[in-house]
């Protein structure tokens, strides 16, 4: 094992000191792993080489993924990145022969991949004349599998049980006073919660903008669905995994206990429950909002979208009984969600590239993002101005310009996290090359000051 987070020091003092002396022939661990010092390295693996959090997003910003390819070239060693569904990068670099393709297309023991039902929520809620959180298919199955005994998953990447309140009067919503972004119910605690600076306040009986009783709780996550499956199946035992439900370092492996011997019969889970996971009995998976991630203000939305649901239909149809997924979605028409239906990862990664090549985005271009965050939104937005200002001088048309272009500088999506407003400045370019002159060119201006601090990512995983 390589030290990770729930280590004591003097655990991960002791696994670098064996590390280093040659006595551990394996090292597992996550992205810090790749700096291990290891003293004759033969083979580096990344599992799931596609996730986003191989990249860390502080100081130093680095992808594990790139910094294995890279130390394995160093070291002349071989590097074998795994995934069910290939980041475009990696995909795109195997198809222009950078890496060796080795594709496992049967499942073990030759078992099929489970048939997906897509689900249109509009015409469920117009057939209902509600708002749903189980369509009426994913709850039929649900029925058949537990009275057969056999188990079920659904999934939902939201914490909470609402994800925002309004008054249906005047439209209010209830925003975090420090961020930019809506409170979250969370029912258990009775609290409304920011999922960013977690700050906490009572929820409002009445809209304090107009003062009428007409507050309202929408939106779903996971301690919602998990209620609603109590509600529609009271003799099922149904558990929970998100970071509110598990919070000490045996909560997981007790809820994955009770999964596997059977005692839970209904799995409801976030991110965590996506992968990994390997029960036979699980004979239907839900994906309660499939496209939740499609609005987000991220070229990678369609990408994550077909991921989430290639992974996440891969948690059944894993034994002799087989299994089915149902995909509940508002775009069911959309290419990531109907290539997911279809377990179709070519005509995805055909359509997606296409949209990449037009707007040159990864893999067809590199990107930098410059981010600024200050307490004063006036000196923040100076300073991303002259940034940006400094590089588009250094850009084309000008004699001796890079090849780039620079885009904003804008308000983030989320544009004040913790009282700092935040701004970001995009830049794209066909080589790393000019990429990397042009950050040289405008370096003076890229500083932080005692007011604004200023961050270059390279290749950022995200946009918010």
């Amino acid at each position: 094992m390589w030290p990770h987070s729930h280590l004591t020091q003097s655990q991960r003092h002791t696994q670098w000191r064996a590390v280093k002396d040659g006595q551990a022939d394996v090292i597992i661990g996550a992205r810090s792993a790749l700096f291990a010092p290891t003293p004759c390295l033969g083979l580096i693996v990344v599992d799931e080489e596609h996730e986003n959090s191989f990249k860390q997003e502080d100081t130093p910003r680095y992808n594990a993924r790139d910094v294995a390819v890279m130390r394995a070239k160093i070291e002349n060693a071989a590097v074998l990145l795994g995934s069910a569904t290939p980041s475009m990068e990696s995909w795109n670099n195997a198809r222009r022969g950078r890496y060796e393709l080795c594709s496992l297309p049967a499942r073990v023991a030759g078992r099929p991949l489970p048939p997906v039902g897509v689900v249109d929520m509009n015409a469920e809620q117009e057939d209902s004349h509600h708002w749903k959180v189980i369509s009426h298919k994913l709850h039929d199955a649900m029925g058949n599998a537990l009275s057969r005994g056999e188990q079920v998953i659904l999934f939902l990447n939201r914490r909470g049980f609402s994800t925002f309140i309004h008054c249906t009067r005047c439209g209010w919503v209830l925003t975090c006073t420090r961020c930019d972004i809506a409170l979250t119910y969370h029912r258990k605690a009775n609290i409304m919660l920011c999922h960013y600076c977690n700050r906490e306040t009572p929820p409002p009986e009445v809209c304090p903008e107009c003062g009428a009783r007409t507050v309202r709780f929408l939106g779903a996550g996971t301690e919602k669905v998990e209620s609603e499956v109590k509600r529609l199946f009271p003799a099922a035992t149904v558990d929970r995994m998100d970071s509110d439900s598990l919070r000490t370092r045996q909560s997981y492996r007790q809820v994955l206990d009770r999964f596997a011997s059977g005692e839970t019969k209904v799995l409801v889970g976030t991110q965590m429950i996506a992968k990994g996971l390997d029960f036979p009995n699980v004979t239907v998976v839900g994906v309660i909002a499939a496209d939740v991630a499609l609005n987000l203000p991220d070229f990678r939305a369609g990408e994550r979208t077909f991921q989430l649901i290639a992974q996440v239909a891969g948690r059944t149809g894993r034994g002799p009984k087989g299994g089915i997924v149902i995909v509940q979605a508002y775009t069911p028409e959309h290419y990531s969600v109907a290539c997911g239906s279809r377990h179709d990862f070519k005509s995805f990664v055909q359509q997606e590239l296409e949209h990449r090549r037009q707007l040159q985005y990864p893999p067809f271009g590199r990107l930098a993002r410059v981010l600024l965050k200050g307490r004063d939104e006036k000196k923040a937005t100076a300073k991303a101005d002259a940034i940006a200002a400094r590089l588009r001088a250094a850009c084309d048309p000008q004699p001796g310009g890079l090849p780039c272009s620079v885009l904003g500088p804008v308000a983030c999506p989320i544009s004040i996290i913790k009282g700092s407003f935040r701004f970001h400045i995009i830049i794209k370019a066909g080589k790393p090359a000019d990429l990397h002159a042009l950050l040289d060119r405008a370096d003076k201006e890229l500083v932080s000051t005692g007011s604004v601090a200023v961050a270059v990512d390279i290749d950022p995983m995200t946009m918010l």
